[in-house]
């Protein structure tokens, strides 16, 4: 799943030292800043982005975690917003000469401190810090068993905060479909709502069984006897065993359907159908004796019509 990488929005290496991640940050503040380009939120987006960035990778604690699970799941409460006056108060950001970044911006000092600013010199940012932003998603991806899958199931899954949250798996979900659990994201600002958690579901092949869409296919070995003289079997479905009939004469290849065996439709009461393959085993090790007798009976149809 593809996520930020922190280190390109701020042009440094992976490698690179505390010293080089903050210089850099500083470089795209005073570039990125609102209030030098006014008017363009492209540059607030970026230098949200840059912000963000360096709140993370500025601590070497949140850095060692980013490493570790990447920022499209970081933590259960994400990136603080950069606008926000809690963020500007953290630890990461005041081991920073806040007049070496926004002296011109701000007006710390030099011959612009009267310099009007959308942001004042105590951080209170105004309209800004009080918008109301709904926090945002975040993705996580989940791996189940196939018959979990397929059946429904209910996980517990802990998140990198430590939380734990239970997570109901509905019956019929496959690669790739999301479940949405609301306010489970990241928090808002100035009252907005939390975001929601998006768990992305990736499913485990299975031994035997096949889903192709709603359908269930399972290959099955029958004897040459059973095939010849038709017998009852037991074969696995999803829900567990069943005994079906193979009909006397049964070829290779031939296929039985279970009708409505397969997999139940997401918000639906319909079900897919089972599909068994059967495959006949012919005998391998055979006496000389038995071998010679079989021989015999099956020279009689040796013959066959072939469409080509």
């Amino acid at each position: 799943m593809s996520h930020k990488d922190y280190y390109k929005v701020l042009g440094v290496e992976k490698s690179a030292s505390q010293a080089d991640i903050k210089t850099a940050f500083k470089k795209l503040a005073r570039q990125y800043h609102p209030d030098v380009n006014p008017d363009k939120p492209e540059a607030e987006a970026k230098f949200k982005e840059v912000s963000e960035a360096y709140e993370v990778l500025g601590d070497e604690k949140k850095r060692k975690q980013y490493d570790r699970v990447g920022s499209f799941n970081f933590g259960s409460h994400g990136p603080q917003d950069p606008f926000s006056q809690q963020y500007w108060q953290s630890a990461n950001i005041n081991d920073i000469d806040l007049e070496d970044i926004f002296g011109d911006i701000f007006g710390f000092g030099g011959p612009k401190r009267g310099r009007r600013s959308g942001y004042t010199t105590n951080f209170d940012f105004g309209s800004r810090a009080t918008r109301s932003r709904d926090g945002s998603n975040i993705y996580w991806a989940l791996d189940i068993d196939f018959l979990d899958a397929v059946n429904g199931s209910s996980k517990q899954i802990l998140l990198t905060d430590g939380s734990k949250i239970k997570v109901k798996i509905p019956s019929g979900v496959d690669n790739g479909s999301k479940i949405r659990i609301a306010g489970k994201g990241n928090p808002g600002v100035a009252g907005g709502r939390h975001g929601d958690l998006i768990i992305e579901i990736k499913v485990k092949p299975h031994a035997y069984f096949v889903r192709k869409g709603d359908d269930i296919h399972v290959d099955v070995d029958i004897s040459l006897y059973e095939a010849m003289n038709g017998a009852k079997i037991s074969v696995p479905t999803i829900s567990g065993k069943v005994q079906v009939t193979v009909p006397k004469g049964t070829q290779s290849g031939q296929k039985l359907r279970l009708k409505g065996k397969g997999v139940k439709k997401l918000s639906s009461t319909v079900h897919g159908d089972h599909y068994i393959h059967l495959f006949v085993n012919y005998p391998k090790d055979l006496s000389a004796k038995d071998k010679e007798a079989l021989l015999q009976i099956l020279e009689k149809y040796k013959k066959i019509e072939r469409v080509w």
